[in-house]
């Protein structure tokens, strides 16, 4: 009677550490690849030991669901997306995915991904953005946080030749003309046109500025580009080159030159980011360039008269949930997302890294979310709206091969807008059709 004693408490223990260390069979682990790195705390902030911030928002979410065991995963930044590719091979897909855009391609589909307004309310988040992930009515993804660009204007030199920037309604292609002859007269190129690689998000604002788009109402299957409103946008942009308004030799100018010329002071605008004028204009003080930090602002790209806004270009880093066979799995997966998609997580992102938020409404105001650049920017893509230039096409690389031997035969005056225009609609066809 005492082994048998004996026996039933050593099965009882052996039960309880199971139950202790996580074994039990109530546990329900959900992986979670939360990008490309760990983001830190902010340094008014103590990180109570987590690795990171999306270790904390883990732990949170195990503490509200009780029998969840979330883990975190960091896809390999170094072999672009190594990690998900093995659970991929091993048909071990996350139940969380959170990484930048162009990633998700082949996943926005009801063979990989759940329907998110099934789980959710997805009104919450810009509509402008929740469209991008919407497929056949169906939202595959939430927007976790949005990256866009302005034309950056260096407020200095309008004081330097006492000009005052007009209301937006008024800020048009010949307002822009009309303020590129007075920086001329004084010797400062109004912007640069960056041609060497083609046509990239730096310079086809110009030819939104006109009506433009590259595709629509998301419609990735045929490109709209080729339109006597694109042929003006492609005519303005030599304009300003032929003018001597823009700084000179465009098909030898990429990004990092705009970067350059205006963080030292030798350009009135560029496209660009934020990010570079506040990582650069004080690089350019410690190694001497220029003497002190000028001030700056970031603007829409000039309209045509007769319409009111330029978009500018953005991309954003969304999260898709796996939808499983288990119902159950689905609504917590479901809740994972929309937790780590949330305003917490968008608050870290906008204060340490500079990201926009997404979510209607919410506007952090610390850290790098305080600066005027950033807001300036924010406000930009909430007004004006972001150009659709088909980064959830599956041929967006290679639709952009064409436009470098185009664009420079433009530049150099070898053909016209609407031969550009027209043979690059050609290229585009025999790429999308291929497939």
């Amino acid at each position: 009677m005492k082994k048998i004693l004996i026996v039933l408490m050593m099965l009882v223990l052996s039960t309880s550490i199971c139950f202790a260390v996580g074994q039990s069979e109530d546990v329900m682990t959900l992986t979670w690849v939360a990008g490309g790195r760990m983001v830190p705390f902010p340094d008014w902030e103590d990180s109570k030991g987590y690795a990171g911030i999306q270790e904390m928002l883990a732990a949170k979410f195990e503490e509200s669901h009780p029998g969840v065991k979330v883990i975190v995963l960091i896809r390999d930044v170094k072999q672009g997306s190594l990690t998900v590719d093995a659970m991929m091979a091993k048909g071990e897909p996350p139940d969380v995915w959170r990484d930048a855009q162009g990633y998700f391609l082949k996943y926005l589909n009801d063979d990989y991904a759940l329907r998110l307004e099934e789980y959710m309310d997805v009104s919450i988040y810009y509509d402008d953005l929740i469209a991008k992930y919407t497929v056949n009515g169906h939202v595959y993804a939430l927007p976790v946080s949005d990256i866009a660009g302005g034309l950056a204007i260096n407020l200095d030199m309008l004081d330097q030749i006492g000009y005052t920037m007009p209301a937006q309604e008024d800020w048009t292609t010949d307002e822009f003309l009309r303020l590129s002859a007075k920086l001329k007269a004084v010797g400062i190129p109004s912007t640069i046109i960056i041609t060497q690689n083609g046509l990239s998000d730096w310079n086809i604002p110009w030819l939104y500025a006109f009506g433009a788009e590259m595709y629509k109402n998301f419609d990735h299957s045929k490109v709209t580009i080729n339109s006597p409103e694109a042929a003006q946008g492609l005519n303005y942009m030599k304009k300003l080159v032929d003018l001597g308004y823009a700084y000179p030799y465009p098909n030898e100018q990429n990004a990092d030159a705009a970067v350059e010329l205006f963080t030292s002071g030798q350009i009135f605008s560029s496209m660009m980011q934020n990010g570079h004028t506040d990582y650069w204009l004080p690089q350019q003080v410690a190694q001497g360039v220029i003497e002190k930090e000028f001030n700056l602002t970031f603007v829409e790209i000039p309209h045509a008269p007769g319409r009111k806004h330029t978009p500018v270009f953005g991309y954003q880093t969304i999260s898709v949930g796996h939808k499983s066979d288990d119902e159950e799995r689905n609504k917590m997966v479901a809740e994972l997302l929309k937790f780590v998609s949330g305003e917490e997580r968008q608050y870290y992102f906008a204060v340490v890294d500079g990201g926009f938020p997404t979510i209607k409404g919410f506007a952090p105001d610390e850290g790098t979310a305080a600066k005027p650049s950033y807001k300036a920017i924010r406000d930009l893509s909430l007004t004006a709206g972001q150009m659709d230039l088909g980064l959830m096409s599956p041929h967006v690389e290679e639709l952009a091969r064409p436009w470098k031997p185009l664009m420079h035969a433009f530049m150099d005056g070898k053909i016209t807008a609407e031969e550009v225009l027209s043979q690059y609609e050609a290229e585009a066809i025999k790429i999308i059709g291929a497939k």
